[in-house]
């Protein structure tokens, strides 16, 4: 499966299949999590807005890990493993791909609510 994350801003990073995360993931502090539509016909994508703390975390984190792949996980479970083809500096991304029907709008309520925590770490693989 290809699915795309990208920042709002610019650079695009295409995910690869996932792994296992490290031992120290950085957090991310979320703002806002919200389901948009994608501009690819009948696709949703999620947009996740960090404060600016964890922007600038984020942003440092792409920075040193360009070339790498790392894992997005929600909840303790991985759920995408992009491979960084340039920072991210924008505190802003959004996800989108082939997840299955109100994967992405129940994954924005957990998040939103508090019950799921958002890291990145490098991949282990």
């Amino acid at each position: 499966m290809r699915v795309l994350f990208r920042p709002i801003a610019a650079a695009a990073i295409v995910l690869v299949a996932c792994g296992l995360a490290m031992a120290e993931p950085l957090t991310l502090a979320i703002a806002k999590a919200v389901v948009v539509h994608d501009p690819a016909p009948g696709q949703v994508a999620l947009n996740l807005k960090m404060t600016p703390d964890s922007g600038r975390a984020f942003a440092a984190f792409t920075k040193a890990n360009v070339g790498k792949t790392i894992d997005l996980s929600v909840g303790g479970s991985v759920v995408m493993s992009p491979r960084l083809v340039e920072p991210i500096l924008g505190g802003e991304v959004m996800i989108s791909g082939k997840f299955g029907k109100g994967e992405l709008r129940r994954l924005a309520e957990r998040i939103s609510a508090g019950k799921a925590k958002v890291t990145v770490d490098v991949s282990a693989q």
